[in-house]
């Protein structure tokens, strides 16, 4: 029996030819997940972190550092041998384009000292004002002219005297800059970021003085913590990963299934054969199952050697020296998850071949789906999509908590397996009318291909089901990000008059200069500027404690340069601070509670004097800034300028900071499509990982068309017997191709818009019908339907069309 079924695998081996593509594509999407988050994770292990280091001390995490008298402090404890302050500042280094280079950061520039963090490579180390080492990776060499821009606007040109690596200490980025340690304080600061001890006893036994706020580790724990945040965040992202790589194999779990129950529907005689000569129905499913096998090891090792070497390619785009790690874990995922799919997935069909009578053998008809299983599917179905649909409804109200939001999204998911349950009846409710349409046209070739897209709706079910899952999500996405941006939007709209200039940083996250706010009030016709400070900071009230973001600003900023949409109370910084209505909310704050916003170094106590309307989603404390730490004042995000001209107030401000790579000047729809940018980039990737589910539901038409066309091989030969054209039977086979995708693409974005209404409503709080549909993504979407329906087609409708019309009339 075996033996048999192999022979067949061999002689009928073309026919699962797709079917090992969906294996292929699924393994190698896992595989190369997988080495990609080991390579990663190891890379960390491999690298050069300073050790020798006994103890380190830090300010608190608000990032205030620590002062000259600290160092002082901590050098006469005894046992101390000695302490070093580590510098850190910004110095945002210049490209030769005059832009600055990707990766300055708010903290490039440091001191040079001999603590061991420096190796040069090439070079000496720097010896006053004029020179500067650089690190290796900005491609700077000795005798170049290094230009920086410092964090109080000045800007430095210093000949590269050195090159170096650096070697971390803990959780820090290399610095890009290192200066003579006599001058580096008047460049990047005076507060250290660290102080670090040498000691001639145990590092428990120093007795060293307590100030809020100040870190106390060893240098080897905080190498500990930089092995173990590396391999947590390779986790996160193979997990990440790993969740698209399930979608990719869930397509092609029913790309599997439905070419297995296409092979078993047409093998029915085969079966049947079997059976009469002795065959029990265990031989004859175990026989099946074994093909599955078979499919899954060829697929899984073709796959796991595509994953290698993806996983490769994308190691060595993110670091051309990570070595490459291939753990017996992920070959042996892939051989587990490719097999065990293709079997899962062909576990039906083999039960249903194990059915087949005996004398089955004399019937040439196409066996029929059981009523029994038709009307299990109709129940099933139903009490899933309703089920779905009444949960959903119960937790469509904004006010709800985070765990009916949670529920609601499980509605979703069960409307969404409703929907698959019910596909091949949503195939001929949808279908049935349109071959009825169709059929009415003049041209054989559309009534032929309607008509045989319809015939058998539970086939054009399975084979769309695969395309409905990847545009689903595709289209679900787009709409949670198209709301996002029209939320952002929205708020940016109602809190910045259009009369307002926007100046912000050119390097996104990093604050803008101390001299930024002092220019822009220095321009003619500017007649009121106002500065903004982000930050995250511990809120503590009378019904507890927790992060939030504060805005910090001045007071006359609202009703000038922008604007607050109050519900409750007064915009009145000076008497207190004013509080997106969510977060009251969701705090238990109200008009006239007292707050304390915890900075770290610095605790301030106002009552709540306003609420406002957060229409963004995301809660704020707006504060008066002289209430704030300095170190938080002298952090500006954004500066918000207006005068009687606004037209002028921005073309004088573009010539002010027309020198300035770190600075853009811009108005609220430049805000607006900046935001829409990074988020949609987001998108982008994600898309991209959806792809491979769309590109294997693509190969599940192309197969699903092939096997069509061999099973109707003989009503292809009678057609072009009585006189059919080729190009009559490619039309059929091509318009059939397009009615499938057609379908699967329309019903796909149909779920995906609405599970998408739910995600929003869980994820951001706001009604499931207050959506911004995606139509751009939909466009592509129904345009790219289109086109794989075409190209789908290509290969079937050729085999078709050249069909032997004497061997296919003879054929059984």
């Amino acid at each position: 029996m075996l033996r048999a079924m192999l022979r067949d695998l061999r002689a009928h081996r073309g026919r699962l030819v797709m079917t090992l593509v969906a294996v292929v594509l699924g393994v190698a999407f896992v595989v190369s997940t997988w080495v990609m988050a080991d390579s990663t994770a190891d890379a960390v292990g491999e690298v050069d972190l300073r050790t020798g280091v006994d103890l380190v001390v830090r300010g608190p995490e608000s990032g205030a550092g620590l002062a000259a008298e600290d160092l002082e402090l901590l050098e006469g404890v005894p046992g101390v041998t000695r302490a070093t302050g580590v510098l850190a500042g910004r110095a945002a280094l210049v490209g030769s384009d005059g832009k600055l280079v990707p990766g300055s950061h708010e903290r490039a520039g440091t001191g040079w000292d001999d603590t061991g963090r420096f190796v040069l490579v090439a070079g000496r180390a720097p010896r006053g004002p004029d020179e500067v080492a650089v690190w290796s990776d900005t491609g700077l060499a000795p005798r170049d002219t290094a230009r920086a821009l410092l964090a109080d606007g000045r800007e430095l040109r210093a000949a590269v005297v050195g090159v170096f690596d650096y070697r971390s200490l803990g959780p820090e980025r290399p610095p890009r800059l290192a200066f003579d340690q006599e001058v580096a304080s008047d460049l990047v600061g005076s507060r250290f970021e660290r102080v670090e001890l040498d000691t001639d006893r145990e590092p428990g036994a120093l007795a060293l003085p307590s100030r809020p706020g100040w870190r106390v580790d060893t240098g080897e724990r905080l190498n500990q913590e930089v092995l173990d945040q590396a391999r947590a965040d390779a986790d996160d992202t193979r997990l990440s990963l790993l969740a698209f790589a399930a979608v990719a194999l869930l397509v092609g779990g029913f790309v599997i299934a439905n070419t297995f129950t296409m092979l078993v529907t047409q093998r029915v005689r085969q079966f049947a054969l079997l059976r009469a000569v002795g065959a029990t129905r265990r031989q004859v499913r175990r026989a099946v199952l074994v093909e599955a096998v078979a499919v899954g090891v060829a697929g899984s090792t073709a796959g796991i050697a595509l994953g290698i070497g993806v996983g490769a390619a994308m190691v060595l785009a993110g670091q051309d020296d990570t070595p490459l790690t291939v753990s017996p874990v992920a070959i042996i995922l892939g051989y587990a998850v490719g097999v065990g799919v293709t079997v899962a997935a062909a576990f039906g069909s083999a039960r249903r071949a194990a059915t087949v009578a005996p004398v089955a053998a004399l019937r040439t008809e196409a066996a029929v789906l059981p009523r029994r299983s038709r009307v299990v599917r109709l129940v099933l179905g139903a009490v899933l999509l309703l089920a779905g649909v009444v949960v959903v409804v119960a937790t469509a109200g904004v006010d709800l908590d985070t765990t009916a939001r949670v529920v609601g999204m499980g509605g979703g998911i069960l409307g969404w397996l409703g929907v698959l349950v019910l596909a091949p009846e949503l195939a001929a409710a949808v279908l049935g009318p349109v071959a009825r349409v169709l059929g009415r046209t003049r041209r054989p070739a559309v009534r032929l291909g309607a008509r045989n897209a319809v015939r058998d709706p539970r086939r054009t079910a399975a084979t769309s089901s695969a395309l409905l899952v990847g545009l689903a999500l595709v289209c679900a996405f787009a709409t949670l990000g198209e709301t996002i941006v029209s939320m952002s939007a929205a708020t940016v709209r109602a809190t910045v008059p259009e009369s307002t200039t926007v100046v912000v940083p050119a390097a996104g996250d990093e604050p803008l200069a101390t001299d930024v706010l002092d220019r822009v009030r220095a321009t003619p016709g500017v007649s009121t500027a106002v500065a903004d400070r982000y930050g995250r900071v511990e809120v503590q009230h009378a019904g507890g404690a927790g992060l939030t973001t504060v805005s910090a600003i001045e007071p006359d900023a609202f009703d000038t340069v922008l604007r607050a949409d109050l519900e409750a109370g007064s915009a009145d910084l000076r008497r207190g601070v004013v509080v997106g209505s969510n977060e009251a909310a969701m705090r238990g704050i109200g008009l006239g509670d007292e707050v304390t916003l915890d900075f770290g170094d610095h605790r301030v106590t106002r009552p709540v004097v306003g609420l406002y309307s957060t229409i963004e989603g995301r809660p704020l404390f707006y504060l008066d800034v002289a209430a704030a730490p300095a170190r938080f004042r002298a952090a500006t995000t954004t500066v918000y300028a207006t005068g009687a001209d606004p037209d002028r107030v921005r073309a004088a401000l573009d010539a002010e900071f027309r020198d300035r790579p770190d600075v853009r000047v811009t108005d609220r729809e430049g805000v607006i499509a900046s935001g829409a940018e990074e988020f949609e980039a987001v998108l982008e990737v994600m898309y991209a990982l959806f792809g491979a589910a769309v590109v294997i539901a693509a190969f599940g038409v192309v197969n699903t068309l092939a096997l069509s066309v061999l099973e109707r091989r003989r009503e292809v030969g009678v057609l072009r017997a009585v006189g059919a054209r080729r190009r009559l039977v490619r039309g059929a086979v091509r318009l059939e191709s397009l009615v499938i995708c057609a379908y699967g693409g329309l019903v796909g974005i149909v779920v995906g818009v609405g599970f998408g209404a739910v995600m929003q409503h869980v994820m951001l709080g706001r009604p499931l019908t207050d959506i911004a549909l995606p139509y751009q993504v939909i466009g592509v979407s129904l345009a790219g339907m289109v086109v794989v329906g075409v190209l789908a087609a290509l290969w079937p409708a050729r085999r078709a069309a050249h069909t032997d019309v004497l061997a296919a009339i003879a054929a059984e």
